[in-house]
């Protein structure tokens, strides 16, 4: 009986010791593409993520016609409560994206509640089209504020790009990148050709 209860007394302390130590540990992390995509040739779209409520998109629209009109609309919200003790790293090595022809679209985030877009909208008609600013909508209602408790050290954030990556492509490029917490990034393209 006696060591019976100390096996549990230890085993608890075990547990207790456990979920302190890691309790403080920061969380890492890490969104990385080496030498991907290399000469790609039409559409490409990729999204990579790492980390907690990150909301991304890659939308294009083509339109040919007497009439042909090509419209996007974008809409990503965000309540997500981050925390700020995170190690985020992302990054594109080596050649990636090197030699391609087309369009592009990428989307990397290492971190928490980011949100990231890129949007083209091409139309080839005999009509005008309005070019506006609601093909995207973005919203982060909520990030932590400075009143958090400070007891934790804010984590390192960091984004790199090879010198290699993206030489020698042609056509539309749209890269969004980052690592950190609540960053809200947009590329946006409209081609309109009337007749």
């Amino acid at each position: 009986m006696i060591m019976q209860t100390l096996n549990l007394s230890l085993l608890c302390l075990a547990l207790g010791c456990s979920a302190s130590v890691f309790a403080g540990s920061p969380v890492v992390d890490n969104a990385t593409l080496d030498a991907s995509g290399r000469a790609y040739q039409g559409n490409l779209n990729i999204n990579q993520a790492a980390g907690d409520a990150l909301q991304q998109a890659n939308v294009k629209a083509i339109a040919i016609g007497t009439e042909g009109q090509a419209s996007t609309q974008i809409r990503q919200r965000s309540d997500f409560r981050a925390n700020s003790a995170l190690d985020a790293h992302a990054s594109i090595t080596g050649n990636a994206f090197s030699n391609g022809n087309g369009m592009l679209g990428i989307n990397q985030s290492a971190g928490a509640a980011t949100q990231q877009a890129n949007a083209v909208r091409i139309s080839i008609s005999a009509i005008a089209q309005s070019i506006d600013d609601s093909i995207l909508s973005q919203q982060n209602v909520s990030l932590a504020n400075s009143s958090d408790a400070t007891d934790h050290t804010p984590g390192s954030r960091q984004v790199t790009t090879s010198d290699q990556a993206f030489t020698g492509s042609r056509g539309v490029i749209q890269l969004n990148q980052s690592a950190g917490v609540g960053n809200r990034m947009a590329n946006t393209l409209s081609v309109r050709v009337a007749d």
